[in-house]
């Protein structure tokens, strides 16, 4: 356990719940196990060694692949040999499908000039202009709350879908955001439940006739979104600057420090469509998680609860507020661990052969680096299926390798949004957690689907009770 937390953490009372999450088979499925467990979550197919071993070899279907769970191996395929690990045809052919060529799927130079074109529109001064944003977008809707009455049910997912949605369609449209949210949450629902991949994908014959289908029928369900986000993006290169200063303004007057380049209108549409699912979707499903989480820890939603009155007394949280609320972050960061918005990064295909932690990667073979499993090693964590925000904070957080927790990814294409989600995420539980708790209906069920992001596989019903 060279890379373990670095203090152990108490033993788990016997009264923690158990939480919601695929069994772990003690042993590699066969091949028809294999795809029944693997319908709704690819990692529901890991048996127990991926979460013991730090490189698993764990081939089928004739094809190699390691899934690499040791920290250093993790930076070794995400950053020192980056440039050896390309992601895997079929899952950019998929990508592509809902994100054109932005940041998330573009590669080599391409990505690099946009990467630099597009920082400063998350620089620490721009953060400034979204949290106001934020804040007001989040005190908005607790009048959607408070006409309930007390002790209504809700379905959480879909309220931190609304409400994301509310945000960064305020911090990117601006003026034009009542417009917008509908048919970009309508857009995106009905796209990424497209996304259904099993393991039969890995099959070519399949994978081929499954991906050219999926690619048509994804492009039928963007294309009034598509005409909506043009017409947008020409009005705002229209006004030469005269506009609203939003996210969208800024992409389309933002150039390249080194060539003095900007992006094509194409180009921005697929940048806007890309932040648009990590601006929304991600942080509405971190959310969700971290409500159903405090619900069943009612210790650790006390002690948040006294961190929020004490420091903000009933007051919306602005920016500046945000670094006296230690403890919030940590659950924040706690739940994505456990939950992981985004639960699997990506299967890498080695272009040649290498070596990662003693073991020999033969050319050509898939490297999985799956936040999932490595958020839940034991090698890693201490009892790491409790939920213990306490783990991070700063004395448990000394040693810990940065390539053992990524809920938003590693390397030279770590998250670009990633300040500004934690912004949001931190905004939106200190506001409504001051005000609301969140019990789970008693006949509710908690299961997992990962469509891209780890969802609810069914409505999470939570019973809203006033403070």
């Amino acid at each position: 356990m060279a890379f373990a937390e670095t203090l152990t953490a108490p033993l788990t009372p016997p009264s923690e719940p158990k939480l919601a999450g695929p069994r772990v088979p003690p042993k590699r499925l066969g091949f028809f196990e294999l795809i029944r467990e693997a319908r709704d979550n690819t990692f529901a197919s890991f048996h127990q060694a991926a979460y013991e071993e730090p490189v698993l070899n764990m081939s089928a279907f004739g094809q190699r692949v390691f899934l690499v769970n040791d920290p250093a191996g993790v930076k070794r395929v995400l950053l020192d040999k980056v440039e050896n690990y390309p992601k895997a045809r079929m899952e950019i052919e998929a990508l592509r499908s809902l994100f054109g060529d932005g940041i998330l799927t573009s590669e080599g130079e391409t990505w690099r000039a946009h990467r630099r074109i597009m920082s400063p529109s998350f620089d620490i001064r721009s953060l400034h202009n979204y949290a106001p944003v934020m804040s007001q977008t989040t005190e908005a809707f607790l009048p959607r709350w408070g006409a309930l009455a007390n002790g209504a049910t809700v379905d959480v997912g879909a309220e931190m879908t609304a409400l994301t949605l509310q945000i960064i369609s305020g911090t990117m449209f601006s003026t034009d955001m009542d417009s917008m949210t509908d048919l970009v949450g309508h857009t995106f629902k009905a796209a990424t439940d497209k996304m259904n991949f099993s393991l039969l994908d890995a099959l070519p014959v399949i994978r081929d006739w499954r991906m050219k289908r999926l690619i048509a029928e994804i492009h039928a369900e963007f294309a009034e979104l598509d005409a909506a986000v043009a017409k947008l993006i020409a009005d705002r290169a229209g006004r030469g600057g005269a506009g609203p200063q939003d996210l969208l303004a800024r992409l389309v007057a933002a150039q390249d420090a080194e060539s003095g380049a900007g992006m094509t209108p194409q180009e921005v549409r697929d940048q806007v469509v890309t932040i648009f699912v990590a601006g929304h979707e991600t942080t509405a499903v971190a959310m969700t998680w971290t409500w159903y989480l405090l619900s069943q820890h009612p210790a650790v939603e006390a002690r948040l609860h006294e961190e929020l009155d004490r420091v903000l007394g009933g007051r919306t949280p602005t920016q500046a507020d945000l670094p006296n609320l230690p403890y919030t972050r940590m659950v924040l960061d706690e739940a994505m661990r456990l939950y992981p918005p985004a639960p699997g990064l990506s299967i890498r295909s080695a272009i040649e052969a290498d070596e990662i932690c003693g073991v020999r990667i033969p050319k050509g073979a898939g490297v999985a680096v799956t936040p999932w499993v490595l958020h839940r090693h034991k090698l890693l964590w201490d009892h790491p299926e409790r939920f213990d925000p306490e783990r991070f904070s700063a004395a448990r957080s000394v040693g810990r390798h940065r390539y053992a927790y990524l809920p938003f990814g590693g390397g030279p294409r770590v998250c670009i949004g990633m300040a500004m989600a934690l912004m949001e995420a931190t905004i939106i539980l200190a506001t409504l957690a001051q005000r609301y708790r969140l019990e789970l209906a008693p006949d509710a069920e908690v299961g997992l689907t990962a469509r891209i992001t780890l969802r609810p596989k069914t409505p999470i019903r939570m019973i809203l009770h006033r403070r």
